[in-house]
Formats: structure tokens, sequence, C-alpha cells
């Protein structure tokens, strides 16, 4: 009897620690924030220009009201803060509020540019711009840091299905001699070829969720593991030379509608800018 139940404990011990180390396995991969910091190059830039991305936080608090985040952008020292979309979820006050509290705080120490994704719905522009940010609904805002001049151009996302093809003459480049950067929350490739720009910044992915060693996403697109099954270009997250610009797709640093990463931490995206000489 006594036996029986010694061997009852010992199987029930090695399920809670499969279960816990699963479980501090999941907080990893879904909570532990990575900060690359990829170096872009161009003759337009006379001073270095440091930009942090934040993509599809979908109303996720890193640390106690973001303060892990906060530090890990401060540690940075940025120039500008580009926020491509996904801030939050429509319908999530709570959510709202945890994001919109960053914004505001960011807004406190530098320039906050943002772009809406399909999630946030267009009633919450006021809020974000009173919070603090510049809001860029098929704007533009002229930026100088050091002796580099900038514009940020900004295209919103009406919906996850919606179509970019009309929209390239209300962001067109005004100055070819600036460095112009586009914010959009999804990359609408064959539409986004043709905007003359430098860089465009977008985010949607979010990396595939799920990624496997040398196979890469789970999903992209819609398609099942693309790198085995896909011939066309996979734009699912880092950065790709598009030819005449560049192009940076943030995996982003929340989830949704559950928090299902695997080998694919949440990103906070560093780019620094430097002249091409």
């Amino acid at each position: 009897m006594l036996e029986g139940r010694m061997d009852e404990l010992g199987k029930r011990s090695k399920v809670l620690v499969v279960v816990f180390v699963l479980f501090f396995f999941w907080l990893f991969e879904n909570f532990k924030i990575t900060v690359p910091v990829t170096t872009i190059s161009s003759p337009k830039i006379r001073s270095t220009v440091t930009i942090v991305q934040i993509s599809d936080l979908h109303g996720y608090s890193f640390g106690l009201n973001n303060n892990y985040l906060l530090r890990a952008i401060e540690k940075h020292q940025p120039d500008i803060v580009a926020v491509t979309g996904d801030l939050f979820n429509r319908g999530d006050n709570r959510g709202k509020a945890r994001a919109l509290n960053l914004i505001k705080r960011l807004s406190e120490k530098y320039p906050v540019f943002y772009v809406r994704g399909e999630h946030e719905g267009s009633s919450s522009v006021d809020d974000i711009g009173d919070a603090g940010a510049t809001v860029l609904e098929y704007a533009k805002a002229d930026v100088k840091v050091g002796e580099t001049s900038m514009s940020i151009y900004g295209l919103p996302t009406t919906g996850y299905y919606s179509s970019a093809d009309n929209v390239l003459e209300a962001i067109k480049v005004e100055d070819d001699n600036d460095y112009n950067i586009l914010l959009a929350h999804i990359f609408y490739e064959g539409v986004f070829d043709n905007w003359k720009g430098d860089l465009i910044l977008s985010g949607d992915t979010h990396g595939g969720g799920i990624r496997l060693p040398f196979i890469g996403p789970l999903k992209y697109n819609g398609i099942t593991f693309p790198k085995l099954s896909y011939n066309g270009p996979i734009y699912d997250k880092g950065l790709f030379d598009l030819g005449d610009k560049y192009l940076y797709v943030s995996p982003g640093l929340g989830n949704y509608p559950l928090p299902l990463r695997l080998f694919n931490h949440p990103e906070l995206t560093v780019i620094k800018l430097v002249s091409k000489t």
C-alpha cells in the first residue's frame, strides 16, 4: 500500500516538473524581449539616426506598467520612436489603457510617430494623439536629427484585406533629397515596390508566430511552411533589400488572439541610419 502511494506521488511529481518546465519555457518564448540592432547606410544620412520601432503590442505589458520595455528603449536613446500599428485590440479597454500609458511616457522623452493597424479602429486615433504621439493618417512629418533631414509618411490600415492600390499618391515623396521613411502596418507587396522612398517599416506578420529551425515560419499569408512550399518572396521578419529601398518587418511584441510564439521572441526593433561614405 505505502509503496503504491509512493509510486503515485513520484508520478505526480514528474508531471508537475514537466508542467513547470513547459510553463517557464512558454514564458521565456512569449515574454523575453530580443533587441536586434540593424544598421542601414545612405548618402542622405549626415548624422547618425537611431529609430526604435514598436509593433503589434496588442495591449501587452512587459513588466509592471511596461517598465521592462521602457528600460529596453531607454538603453538605446532613440531619436525617433516609430509605432507601426496594432498597439491594442478594439474592445480591450485594459490593453488600451496600458498602451496609451506607454505612448504618454515615451512621448515625454522622444518624438513618437504612429500609424494604425487593423485592430485599434479609427475611433482611437484621437486618444493616441492626446497621449502625445504624432498620428500619421495619409500624412507626413518632417524631422531633423542633427544634420539629417527626414520625412516620415504614414499609411493607416483600414482593414486586414484593405487595398493600398490607390494611396501611393497620398504618400507621394515630396523631396528626394530627404531620407524618406514610410510607416505601414502591413507591407503591400507589389504596391509599395513603386513607392519612391528609402525605408519602409511594417509589422503585422508576428514573424509567423511559430518558427522552426531551418524551416522558418509555420504560416505566412495563409501559406503553411512557406519556405518549403512557396517560390515567391517571403517578407516574414527582418530586413529586406528591395533594390531602391529597404523594408524592415518587425515580428512585433504581443500576440493575437493567443500568446503562441515558438523560437520567435517578442522584438523591440532598433535601426541605426548611418552615413554612407
